[in-house]
């Protein structure tokens, strides 16, 4: 890598940590409630006037802000009705997250096609795809996932101009999206497509995605190593686990570590496991034992927290796969960026095992036993079916979206692979 291309490699977990639904701090967190309050208290107010022109698309913006999505909707309707607004692309791009904030996901399907035949593909119109998709998983009604593989079909061939143009797409509207986005799309629909047993379609996607990255400037860019990760993961589905048991240090669920407390590993590195850890316990997860779905934390993933309450909770609520047996793992490197044990890290490791679930075990594993499931993104998952098969394996973002299509895949077994 050049210089720059190394800098920008480096603030990668940096960068996606801003970018995840969680990166809020707690003050972040409180200030952004007192301005969705007063957006609400001001849409409300604003509400009784006419408005009109360019104020109706600053209506619509505020109100959606303060989560009040109906007056929102008709104000930017009103817009979009204007002889010659200012901001049409604009305001089609937020009519669309009016939309999906009244759960009208087909309607904001139309919006995307609006978008798709008035202007130029960009980077906001991406997410705009990504947004109204995402949204769709979260659903279980039949007409919203099917919105899922029409936009499929419309988003695919943009990304693979994108790709073969160095994997930049136009940003018109301060929005941006990188080649990692777009690879982990377009292995997100090929994944859709396999998984509802069109594998040859899907084996194309893979190839095509395969030959665009491996050119310059995408090969030898920022993004190659998150790219050949993406590339791995989804090639794992189906397949023997590369790692079959995990040695793993289980977390205590009550107490501060004691100040002499620290984790020891094996001298000799074959070995890939902890042998001992003062006033504490090890084990181990065999994935030829159980049914075993593994949720895979950092505290560089804002949304890890959350998304493993989630899924506790969905699974406890809808009796997903009765039997399974679910673990939550990370280690010292998923956290620092090595693997060296470390007092400091653990008593933060600690805490944060604290707000989960006292049944859940909670374990620090060596990271030569990560690594072969390329996971640079965290939370992630993946799921073992007991006799060592890979069911599914992924990163998650924490949205809804995310956590569901998971969730669903985890109920349909994907289809045998060839080997």
């Amino acid at each position: 890598m050049t210089p720059a291309d190394a800098y920008t490699y480096a603030m990668q977990p940096f960068a996606n940590a801003r970018s995840a639904p969680d990166d809020l701090t707690d003050a972040d967190k409180w200030a952004l409630g007192i301005g969705v309050s007063r957006a609400k208290q001001q849409c409300d107010l604003l509400a009784r006037q006419k408005l009109q022109g360019e104020d109706l698309l600053a209506f619509g913006k505020l109100c959606i802000f303060g989560q009040n999505f109906d007056p929102a909707r008709s104000s930017l309707i009103a817009y979009l009705a204007l002889p010659q607004p200012k901001s049409p692309e604009v305001g089609r791009l937020l009519l669309t997250r009016a939309f999906l904030g009244l759960k009208s996901i087909t309607s904001a399907e139309s919006q995307v096609e609006s978008l798709l035949s008035l202007y130029p593909y960009d980077a906001s119109i991406h997410l705009a795809i990504d947004m109204v998709v995402d949204a769709a998983e979260a659903s279980d009604e039949v007409d919203d996932l099917a919105v899922i593989p029409r936009l499929n079909a419309q988003q695919l061939p943009h990304i693979f101009d994108a790709l073969a143009h160095g994997g930049a797409v136009p940003d018109s509207n301060g929005d941006s999206v990188d080649a990692v986005l777009l690879v982990r799309d377009a292995l997100r629909i090929a994944d859709t497509l396999r998984r509802s047993y069109q594998q040859d379609a899907a084996d194309k996607i893979l190839a095509r995605v395969s030959t665009l990255v491996a050119a310059n400037p995408i090969a030898s860019g920022p993004d190659a190593p998150a790219i050949r990760n993406a590339l791995i993961r989804y090639q794992w589905l189906s397949h023997p686990s590369p790692v079959r048991e995990f040695h793993a240090t289980d977390l205590p669920f009550t107490g501060p570590p004691h100040p002499r407390t620290m984790l020891l590993y094996d001298p000799d590195p074959a070995a890939h496991r902890i042998v001992r850890r003062i006033n504490a316990t090890t084990t181990s997860i065999r994935m030829t034992d159980d049914r075993t779905l593994v949720l895979v934390f950092s505290l560089a993933g804002p949304a890890s927290d959350a998304t493993i309450q989630r899924i506790l909770a969905d699974l406890a609520a809808a009796h997903i796969t009765p039997g399974l047996k679910v673990v939550a793992v990370t280690s010292f490197a998923a956290n620092t960026g090595n693997d060296t044990p470390s007092l400091e890290l653990l008593r933060y490791l600690q805490a944060f095992r604290a707000g989960l679930p006292q049944t859940l075990p909670v374990l620090v594993v060596p990271d030569s036993e990560l690594k072969p499931f390329a996971i640079d993104m965290w939370p992630a998952a993946i799921l073992f079916d007991g006799k060592g098969r890979i069911l599914w394996l992924g990163t998650l973002s924490g949205s809804a979206g995310s956590i569901h299509q998971m969730e669903r895949g985890m109920e349909n077994a994907p289809p045998e692979l060839p080997n």
